[in-house]
């Protein structure tokens, strides 16, 4: 270990329970290789989520309080690994992706236009005190992390999974963190309407498809979710659609984006 890498080791640990930890992490990892952007976001399925920390580019930045945070964070792979309760450990993007996402209106809205190249995810499984989203990112014109990068975040994930779940379960505590919150009831309303959407013009099957196409899900993954051909997918799909007036998976995407802020 590297004299550089412990001195940084070292202060992490000091920066337990203090409004600096995350960007002490952070600053762990990018003397060590190059990271472009940084964020932590805490869930509980009793409550909406909160940011905890962010470092964005600024054009990335815009794009994730107008949009990302406002509800179309449903559709963010990170999320649905929260909702499946993934264990703890890093996760590459590539992962977490369902089939067919980088066609999917999510991945054409948001993480296009933000220059997103890569992601690297530490998820932290706590029943106590909910779930932690600790991500790294890499913008164009930077390249993707390499497999030895990743073996890097490997090698870290035992320690970094550890430290945050202290550093959380410090601050709150202690009730000494400051936090971005979300709106108290975004969460609410997301999951109501993905849960609830157009119930009462839509089939039960055709939601179940709607909600797995507005979170990310290809025509197969949504087949495969469901145990259905995708041949009956397609059908079912395009009933739903011609009942909503729409033609495409985008405008399927943007008609829920626009019920959602319906419900303000």
């Amino acid at each position: 270990m590297s004299t550089n890498s412990l001195t940084h080791q070292v202060a992490l640990i000091d920066a337990l329970g203090t409004n600096n930890f995350f960007s002490v992490l952070v600053k762990l990892f990018e003397s060590q290789l190059p990271v472009d952007s940084s964020s932590v976001i805490f869930y509980n399925k009793n409550m909406p989520p909160e940011l905890l920390f962010a470092n964005l580019l600024e054009h990335e930045d815009k794009i994730f309080y107008a949009s990302f945070l406002d509800g179309a964070y449903v559709a963010s792979p990170a999320y649905q690994g929260f909702m499946n309760n993934y264990a703890d450990g890093v996760y590459a993007w590539s992962e977490l992706m369902p089939d067919g996402f980088k066609n999917s209106q999510m991945y054409a809205s948001y993480y296009q236009p933000s220059g997103i190249e890569d992601l690297v995810y530490f998820f932290i499984n706590n029943d106590e005190f909910g779930f932690i989203q600790f991500c790294l990112g890499r913008h164009s014109p930077n390249p993707k992390f390499s497999p030895v990068e990743l073996s890097l975040f490997a090698t870290r994930g035992l320690l970094v999974t550890s430290l945050i779940r202290k550093h959380v379960a410090f601050t709150l505590q202690q009730q000494a963190q400051e936090v971005l919150p979300l709106s108290s009831v975004v969460s609410e309303r997301v999951n109501y309407l993905l849960d609830n959407f157009e119930a009462e013009v839509l089939t039960r099957r055709e939601r179940q498809i709607a909600k797995l196409v507005i979170t990310g899900h290809s025509s197969q993954s949504a087949a495969d979710n469901l145990n259905i051909s995708p041949g009956t997918e397609r059908v079912h799909r395009a009933k739903l659609y011609a009942k909503l007036k729409l033609r495409s998976n985008s405008e399927l995407f943007s008609y829920f984006l626009d019920q959602l802020t319906r419900l303000y």
